[in-house]
């Protein structure tokens, strides 16, 4: 179960860093794609749900050090 938590904490950085990162390029427009592809709360949707993801790594680093001590 300690492992779970683990691999919880690791997928949920780095696919949260990857969506936050992507959310805030596309809000301040710093994209290759055309202008006006994404809206501006599509992109806020993308940073809410890479936050959100953060988060739930967060837990997982929670439960694993639950687990390992």
């Amino acid at each position: 179960m300690g492992f779970a938590s683990l691999a919880v904490m690791l997928l949920g950085v780095v696919i949260g860093y990857i969506l936050v990162t992507t959310g805030l390029t596309l809000y301040f427009n710093l994209d290759p794609i055309e202008q006006g592809a994404v809206s501006s709360f599509e992109a806020l949707a993308v940073t809410g749900i890479g936050v959100g993801t953060l988060a739930v790594g967060y837990l997982g680093w929670r439960g694993f050090n639950y687990f390992a001590y």
